[in-house]
């Protein structure tokens, strides 16, 4: 286990260090797309994975996660050599597209990997511990593709995309090493020479798939989490937009901005390594509460404040970001009742928040770069009125001892 726990990690650190993410906006700007064009591609993004998220979890389910995680690699290099050629909406759209389809093979089938690594050696409550780890060498992984990122646009702003190509090749390498998971629930062999019947394996799967959604539907705790989530991961995932402008008002150059994204995400990378000991320390609940509660506050004063009294507040948001997977995923896993779905229900998740970054995404870039961070602060304020009204509802928890 010790080896694939290895591998595990590394795949984390490689799988999303995307060297593009500090340079996306002044890089598609200088191919002719305007901010508003920038944020429908977002939108666009957030579509293509709502329709593929259930099927490429259930994929993952059935087939192997291993096996999906290696796909979403691949075509992520894709992407990325796809985004470097293109001049256009058409191109970037399609760039954005593959993007999208390899989120979706990796989201939830890494997660799933991990927990069902863990489980199969008897050690499942040791969950939450080793996804924070995994998280900082996420959040590790990323702080040194922005840092190159930034150094690497100096020089040619498509670069950085080009060397993500390299990386996630590299990532697909790491997973064809690692442990071949056994698909838990997966069906009986076929007999030799026996031809699988389109019929009935579109039956199998769209019985998976419903039944991971009932999963969700009959557990109001697993669905107010999925709430959250989503909420946080909008305001989370509007900082990549939103500090690529902010940090140019301010003239920084790209290696500046480069590295400004590299300590944020160390930040959240020392966060993520303790977010197990903070959630022993301080509980769940607060936690909870005082993420979503900082993040929203946060893009508030960002839209307002000058100097030094940002980079405080882009701090407060590397915690938050830190905080995020260590916390949200444990608690969702814990109320998944059937591992065998595990991947397909945390790919509804995803798809509830992709669904509102979706929705998010477009209505900013018609606000603007500097009027969407007052909006990133309603939406969190709004969001957590609502949440904390249907916790007033008395959505318990499940019984099960935190992960």
């Amino acid at each position: 286990m010790a080896r694939d726990l290895r591998l595990f990690y590394l795949f984390r650190l490689l799988a999303t260090s995307y060297l593009w993410v500090p340079i996306f906006i002044p890089f598609k700007q200088s191919r002719g797309l305007s901010f508003l064009e920038i944020m429908i591609l977002g939108g666009i993004y957030s579509a293509v994975v709502i329709v593929c998220e259930i099927p490429t979890g259930a994929f993952a389910d059935r087939i192997g996660r291993r096996t999906s995680m290696m796909a979403g690699a691949l075509t992520m290099a894709l992407s990325c050599l796809i985004a470097y050629g293109s001049h256009g909406m058409a191109g970037f759209a399609v760039s954005e597209a593959l993007a999208a389809v390899s989120m979706s093979l990796c989201s939830g089938a890494d997660s799933a990997y991990l927990f069902d690594l863990l489980d199969g050696h008897g050690v499942a409550h040791e969950y939450g511990r080793r996804e924070s780890t995994a998280s900082a060498w996420h959040q590790a992984g990323s702080a040194l593709a922005y840092a190159a990122g930034g150094a690497l646009a100096e020089l040619d702003l498509g670069l950085p995309y080009l060397a993500t190509a390299l990386v996630a090749l590299a990532a697909f390498a790491t997973a064809a090493t690692m442990a071949d998971d056994r698909p838990v629930g997966a069906p009986p062999a076929r007999r030799a020479g026996a031809a699988p019947s389109a019929g009935g394996a579109w039956r199998s799967w769209s019985a998976h798939m419903r039944q991971a959604l009932a999963d969700v539907a009959g557990n109001g705790r697993l669905a107010w989490m999925i709430g959250y989530s989503a909420v946080a991961f909008v305001l989370l995932r509007a900082t990549e937009y939103l500090y690529q402008p902010l940090l140019k008002s301010h003239h920084l150059s790209y290696v500046e901005i480069g590295l400004v994204f590299a300590a944020v995400y160390l930040v959240a990378a020392f966060v993520a390594h303790r977010g197990w000991a903070l959630r022993q320390r301080i509980g769940d609940e607060p936690l909870l509460w005082c993420m979503l509660g900082g993040l929203a506050l946060s893009f508030v004063l960002l839209a307002e404040v000058r100097g030094p009294w940002v980079l405080m507040l882009l701090g407060v948001q590397a915690i938050a970001n830190g905080l995020y997977s260590p916390l949200v995923k444990p608690l969702i896993n814990r109320e998944i009742p059937d591992s065998g779905r595990r991947a397909t229900v945390l790919s509804v998740e995803s798809i509830v928040r992709r669904a509102a970054m979706g929705v998010f995404a477009p209505i900013a870039g018609l606000y603007g770069a500097h009027s969407a961070m007052q909006l990133c602060g309603v939406v969190g304020l709004g969001g957590m009125a609502v949440l904390a009204a249907v916790t007033l509802r008395r959505v318990t928890w499940r019984g099960a001892p935190t992960p």
